[in-house]
C-alpha cells in the first residue's frame, strides 16, 4: 500500500505543479529546463505581437532564404497558440478550449501500460528505452524552441527597423 501511496502523492504534486505553471505563479525553473525554454518562447512571441502592430507592414521587409516575414509572423503566432492549447483550439480569439475525449486517452494509456510491444520483454527495459526516447525527443525540441525564440526576436527588430521605432 505503502507504494501506492508513494505514487499518489507523486502523482498530485505533480498535477499541482502543472496547475502553477498554467496559472503562471511566478514557478521558477532550470535555465535547461523544457518549460524555461516554452516560456521564452511564448514570451517573445507575444512581445513581438505587441510591436508588430501592422502585420501587413512585414511585406514590406526583404525576404531572408524561403520564408517571407509574414508567413514566419503568423507560422509562429499558430505555433505559440499550438504549444499553449495543444491544438485544440475552436476560436483563437477566444482561445476557448473544447472538451478532449478522455475515453480514448484513458483506453489508450490502459493500452500501453499492459503491452510493451515486444513480447517476452522486461518493463524497465521497455521503460528506460521510453525515459531515453523523451529525453532526445526533449533536446530537440529544446533546440527548436529556441531558434523559433531567436526567429521571433530577429523578426521584431526587424519591423522596429522598418517602420522607425527605437530598437
Amino acid at each position: 500500500m505503502s507504494f501506492n501511496t508513494d505514487i499518489s502523492s507523486k502523482l498530485e504534486s505533480s498535477r499541482n505543479t502543472l496547475r502553477k505553471i498554467a496559472r503562471n505563479d511566478n514557478t521558477e525553473f532550470s535555465k535547461q529546463s523544457i518549460l524555461n525554454d516554452m516560456e521564452k518562447f511564448v514570451k517573445m512571441v507575444n512581445t513581438m505581437d505587441e510591436t508588430v502592430l501592422v502585420p501587413s507592414r512585414l511585406m514590406n521587409l526583404p525576404q531572408e532564404g524561403d520564408d517571407d516575414p509574414f508567413s514566419l509572423f503568423a507560422m509562429l503566432n499558430d505555433l505559440k497558440t499550438e504549444l499553449l492549447w495543444a491544438g485544440d483550439v475552436e476560436d483563437h480569439g477566444d482561445r476557448a478550449r473544447r472538451v478532449s475525449d478522455l475515453s480514448d486517452t484513458e483506453s489508450d494509456a490502459s493500452s500501453a501500460a499492459g503491452d510493451s510491444g515486444i513480447e517476452g520483454e522486461d518493463e524497465r527495459e521497455s521503460a528506460a528505452r521510453a525515459a531515453a526516447s523523451c529525453r532526445r525527443h526533449l533536446q530537440g525540441l529544446r533546440h527548436s524552441l529556441r531558434q523559433l525564440t531567436a526567429a521571433a526576436a530577429h523578426l521584431t527588430r526587424s519591423y522596429q527597423e522598418e517602420v522607425g521605432a527605437p530598437v
